[in-house]
C-alpha cells in the first residue's frame, strides 16, 4: 500500500484552529502482510488514529497507538484504519462451509464501521456472505467473519473499530 496521507487539526496557544500534523502513514506490515492472512495475500493496513471515549481534543499530540500491532483497539478505545485486500488466489474461498469457508475467519470484541472506498470484497459470515462495493457500509458487531477479495483488483476499506464488551 502506498502511504496514507494523514492530516490532523488542533489548536494553537491562542485557541485558534491549526493543522498540526501532515504526514504519510506507512503499512504497519511493511508490505509483508499479516501472518493469519497469508493464504489470501498480503493484507496492507495503516493505523491512523486511536482514542478513548469520550475523545480528548486538548493539546496537540499524535494519537496513534504505540507498540506492536494488535488486531483490536485497547479497552475503552476506538481505532481508525485503512486496509487494502489484494485479490486472493482462486479457490481460497469455499462459500457455504461455515468457518471452513475461508482461512481468514476471525472474531473481535468490537463494533466495526467498514466503508468500502475502492473495489469490492465479500464479507463472509458463518451462515452466508454478501458482496460489498465502493460506497457500501457494513456495521459488524462482534461477529466471526472473513474478508474475501475475488475481484481480481485491489480493494481498499476504511474501518472505525470501537472496543466492545465480549459476547
Amino acid at each position: 500500500m502506498k502511504p496514507v496521507r494523514r492530516v490532523v487539526t488542533g489548536h494553537d496557544a491562542q485557541g485558534r484552529s491549526i493543522f498540526f500534523m501532515d504526514s504519510a502513514i506507512a503499512d504497519v506490515f511493511g508490505g509483508g502482510g499479516m501472518e493469519d492472512f497469508a493464504a489470501q495475500g498480503s493484507l496492507a493496513l495503516a493505523e491512523l488514529w486511536a482514542s478513548g471515549l469520550p475523545a480528548d481534543n486538548s493539546g496537540n499530540k499524535d494519537s496513534r497507538r504505540p507498540g506492536d500491532y494488535a488486531l483490536e483497539p485497547s479497552p475503552g478505545q476506538l481505532m481508525l484504519r485503512i486496509a487494502e485486500f489484494p485479490p486472493e488466489p482462486e479457490g481460497i474461498a469455499k462459500p457455504g462451509r461455515g468457518v471452513e469457508s475461508h482461512p481468514g475467519f476471525h472474531k473481535t470484541d468490537t463494533v466495526d464501521f467498514i466503508i468500502v472506498l475502492e473495489g469490492e470484497v465479500y464479507s463472509m459470515m458463518e451462515t452466508g456472505e454478501t458482496l460489498l462495493k465502493a460506497g457500501d457500509v457494513l456495521i459488524q458487531r462482534g461477529t466471526n467473519h472473513a474478508w474475501s477479495n475475488r475481484s481480481g483488483k485491489m480493494c481498499k476499506i476504511a474501518a472505525v473499530m470501537l472496543n466492545a464488551k465480549p459476547l
